[in-house]
């Protein structure tokens, strides 16, 4: 199962990135001048290897069936550039963030009906965001139309199921719902656009129990609540411990289900008189493609739960 990396701009941009915003959270909001530079040089380092080295490198599970096939990363050198622009304002970074912009332009899975696993890894192009208010209003259009091209896609998608939910059921299917809230959200705060904003809620309500399963997708979310617990995970193989917060997988499609290995369930199946034909999920330990909670996708929540924990509080 040989890797099919081409490059390391993935990785780098996207690092570079986080070193970037590292460093305007302590040189801004901490005051920490000295561990805010180390963050900086770090930020232009990463970029510089992506800029050396464009391309895209793969998680690779040399001896297993499933490895992670990421394929995109001309979007995470916009983002990684349009924050160190911000920080330096040299120039070069902000040609080179709107030369990445073009390349990545609705390169994503959410303009297609399927994906392979993890392809457009991370879900969700920040850098069209961090870009938008450091251009001019011509390429502010291309940015949003970007935007607005993926959630129009999903949002015509959800009206094939009485949920409205637009995303396709593939491995991670949870991971893409975060993402494609992400995008709405990010849309509407650089465009004041609300069209998508009923559709973005009702892709929020399904993570929280409004599903066929009537679960809530987050670990000990609601306490009391219907709510992942058998999951697929060695804290709670080896402890029977329950961490809160964690998303899991999420539902998909049966077709998947049925052809991926070594699934068997430990337990009979609780929902198995909600189960379709289509889409299924189990909260069972043995399925490793439905009920494994991810570090990413929880990542992914956070966006989401500032943003309407804030609305609540405005």
């Amino acid at each position: 199962y040989k890797s099919e990396a081409t490059g390391v701009a993935n990785l780098a941009g996207r690092s570079a990135a986080a070193m970037a915003l590292g460093y305007q959270v302590w040189k801004d909001d901490l005051k920490e001048d000295a561990y805010a530079e180390k963050c900086l040089q770090a930020a232009k380092s990463l970029y510089a290897l992506g800029k050396a080295k464009e391309g895209f490198q793969q998680g690779n599970s040399f001896g297993a069936p499933y490895r992670y096939t990421e394929q995109t990363w001309a979007d995470d050198m916009e983002w990684a550039a349009a924050e160190l622009y911000k920080i330096t304002k040299d120039k070069t970074y902000l040609t080179d963030a709107k030369r990445y912009a073009r390349l990545a332009a609705t390169d994503s899975w959410n303009v297609l009906d399927s994906a392979a696993h993890y392809q457009y890894y991370p879900f969700v192009n920040m850098g069209h965001y961090a870009l938008y208010d450091l251009v001019e209003p011509e390429f502010q259009d291309s940015l949003a139309m970007w935007y607005k091209a993926g959630l129009e896609k999903n949002f015509q998608r959800a009206q094939q199921n009485p949920f409205e939910i637009g995303v396709p059921f593939i491995w991670c299917s949870n991971n893409l719902l975060t993402s494609l809230i992400a995008q709405g959200i990010l849309y509407e705060k650089m465009t004041g656009d609300t069209t998508y904003q009923d559709f973005i809620v009702r892709q929020r309500d399904w993570l929280f129990g409004t599903n066929p399963w009537g679960t809530s997708m987050f670990t000990k979310m609601p306490e009391g609540g219907e709510y992942p617990v058998d999951v697929h995970t060695s804290i709670w193989a080896l402890t029977k411990e329950e961490v809160p917060g964690g998303l899991i997988d999420g539902p998909v499609f049966s077709t998947i289900y049925q052809s991926l290995k070594g699934l068997v369930l430990n337990e009979p199946d609780e929902f198995a008189h909600l189960q379709n034909k289509y889409v299924v999920y189990h909260d069972d330990i043995g399925d490793y493609s439905t009920n494994e909670p991810t570090m990413d996708g929880t990542a992914g929540a956070l966006l989401m739960m500032a943003h309407w924990g804030v609305a609540e509080y405005d």
